[in-house]
């Protein structure tokens, strides 16, 4: 993502920098593809910044026979709407805690740790596509390449929004 000042980005362009044409753009297409009620949001924002939103989930949490054990965000970056990522670091605490004392196997600890990631970050992609793919576009969504940009409203960080485009 290059910025207004011509600035290359990987996941995130900081607030006053995306391009003034570009964002013109965005919210003429929001217009077409989104819900009315999203639709409004972006074109009401005044401050608006991206970040790139990408789905992490490691294939296991135990690596090097048990000598290195990923937990909370290491196993998985679940997307921000889900609200999970302290959680998952709290259970992941509590489930070494329960295998170090020997309430429960490694491989069972593990095997949880695992099976409640996956669920998370897929309820996390199943959450994200109906809140922004339920109002009906059509074809219009059949696109390659979706990027999920996040909007800060005005200049208040706290009013988030999140809405796809190519």
């Amino acid at each position: 993502m290059t910025d207004s000042d011509g600035h290359s980005h990987h996941f995130t362009l900081p607030v006053g920098k995306v391009q003034a044409r570009l964002w013109m753009e965005q919210k003429k297409y929001a217009e077409k593809v989104l819900a009315p009620q999203f639709a409004e949001l972006v074109a009401s924002t005044k401050q608006p910044f991206v970040q790139a939103i990408t789905d992490v989930l490691s294939p296991r949490a135990s690596f090097m026979a048990g000598k290195t054990l990923l937990v909370g965000d290491a196993v998985a970056g679940f997307r921000p709407h889900t609200a999970a990522s302290t959680s998952q670091a709290a259970y992941d605490a509590i489930l070494l805690s329960e295998a170090l004392i020997g309430n429960i196997s490694w491989d069972s600890m593990e095997e949880e740790m695992m099976d409640h990631a996956r669920h998370l970050s897929h309820a996390g992609i199943r959450m994200g596509n109906r809140s922004q793919f339920s109002h009906d576009v059509g074809s219009k969504l059949k696109c390659k390449n979706l990027l999920i940009l996040e909007v800060a409203l005005g200049s208040g960080l706290e009013k988030k929004k999140t809405w796809y485009t190519r």
